[in-house]
């Protein structure tokens, strides 16, 4: 715990070091040369095809890209269901109404009932 603290606490130094340093004059001059550095280390990785540190995180990217794409189907597949019951509703109400319309037109004598559709749930 006592370690975390510490660590904590040279990791603030480190930062307002830094930011100190950045707003001096003198310190432009370093931080190109840094980020030239930088710059140079980095596509050096890049020209290798890795990067130290980061092998292991495209394989768990790609793990959460195919469970995101699945849980999308999933969710499709609701909506859909969702969409077809709207509409097994929505003609059963036409045809409620239609024969209520029907019986007072005197056309039909008795009121057509709802149907009931299973789908399966």
């Amino acid at each position: 715990m006592q370690k975390k603290i510490i660590l904590s606490i040279v990791m603030i130094i480190v930062v307002l070091v830094i930011v100190f340093l950045s707003q001096q004059t003198y310190s432009k001059k370093i931080g190109k040369n840094l980020i030239s550095a930088a710059t140079s280390q980095i596509s050096t990785y890049l020209a290798k095809g890795s990067i130290p540190g980061l092998t292991g995180i495209s394989s768990k990217i790609n793990d959460q890209i195919q469970n995101i794409q699945s849980g999308g189907a999933t969710i499709q597949n609701g909506i859909d269901q969702t969409k077809q019951k709207i509409s097994d509703t929505e003609k059963n109400i036409q045809n409620y109404f239609s024969g209520v319309a029907n019986s007072l037109a005197g056309k039909n004598s008795c009121v057509t009932q709802p149907t009931t559709t299973s789908s399966g749930q």
